[in-house]
């Protein structure tokens, strides 16, 4: 998995976000059991659970919002806020300021995507041991195996097993840390023109962006998404079902079974192919979640309701 800091220019935003509010008339509790009870509760459409969709136009206007969301850095109570893209001028903010705009903008991201995937492994142990309709336990077998790249026979205990491994949750630790790495603190160009926080490339050139130093012989890109969120997303469906990362699934799977959980820094230890530079780039990783106090800061950390006044916007 390719990784860059190219960083370009970035040019000053208008002193203003703008939010997009979209009602939430239910708590997103209450949201997700409702999602949980859906035939088709697998499907990757959707953005569940919902968030609110910002824009920013700068650093400055950023951290007004959040601050009127009563966010702070470190918080153990996350709104559900979905910053659609960084805003261009980050890379001229103070240092302690970029990282804390950084981490707060990816923190609901994480937690979203990772509830999206706990409510996905529920509706999968239903489907595994549970008493479910033939009709539906097919249903959802057959949409989970296609959305984390099982191509056996959905209803096979080979298939059941390779989906317990693989429908699981990433520690927010770990991933805030890579982000945070492989975009330069959501500053690199690919973060900025593509909403890029992870690296990830492609071979299609419709989707992705021609990197600047690209050897003549390659033929790869990297990955445009529309959003920050859909990066997220699709960063947690690459460590879930690619080659190169079964022993990060493994490890976790081992944990699980054990009865104990594994810290962000143990679940690096499965990401050697994630960088040319293997294990040192592990070290790296390892040594950003430590730096920044990552798995103590966030391991309370939960989302919450919108404050009213902003809900009732």
């Amino acid at each position: 998995m390719a990784t860059t800091t190219d960083n370009p220019p970035a040019p000053a935003g208008t002193l203003r976000a703008v939010i997009d509010a979209l009602p939430l008339t239910a708590t997103l509790t209450a949201i997700v059991l409702t999602w949980l009870s859906w035939p088709d509760v697998a499907n990757s459409d959707g953005d569940v659970p919902p968030l609110q969709p910002v824009e920013a136009r700068s650093a400055e206007a950023l951290e007004a919002t959040f601050a009127d969301f009563g966010y702070a850095w470190p918080a153990d109570q996350v709104p559900p806020v979905s910053v659609q893209t960084f805003p261009h001028d980050l890379a001229e903010t103070r240092t302690p300021v970029k990282k804390s705009l950084f981490f707060r903008t990816l923190l609901p991201l994480v937690l979203a995507e990772n509830a999206r995937i706990e409510a996905q492994r529920e509706s999968l142990m239903k489907a595994i041991d549970g008493d479910l309709p033939e009709a539906r336990r097919v249903a959802i077998l057959t949409r989970l195996a296609g959305e984390y790249g099982v191509d056996t026979d959905p209803l096979t205990d080979a298939t059941a097993r390779t989906l317990r491994a693989r429908v699981d949750t990433v520690p927010p630790a770990l991933a805030l840390a890579q982000a945070a790495k492989e975009s330069g603190w959501g500053t690199s160009r690919f973060a900025i023109e593509g909403n890029n926080l992870f690296g990830e490339w492609t071979w299609d050139a419709s989707q992705g962006m021609t990197p600047r130093e690209r050897s003549a012989d390659a033929d790869h890109f990297v990955r445009r998404f529309e959003t920050l969120r859909i990066s997220v997303r699709s960063y947690l469906n690459n460590l879930n079902r690619h080659g190169a990362y079964e022993r990060f699934r493994t490890l976790r799977t081992e944990a699980r079974q054990a009865g104990r959980g594994m810290t962000p820094a143990q679940m690096a230890g499965g990401l050697e192919q994630y960088s040319e530079r293997g294990l040192a780039y592990v070290n790296e990783v390892r040594a950003m979640i430590t730096t920044n106090r990552l798995d103590r800061v966030m391991a309370n950390a939960r989302l919450t309701e919108l404050p009213e006044r902003i809900a009732q916007r």
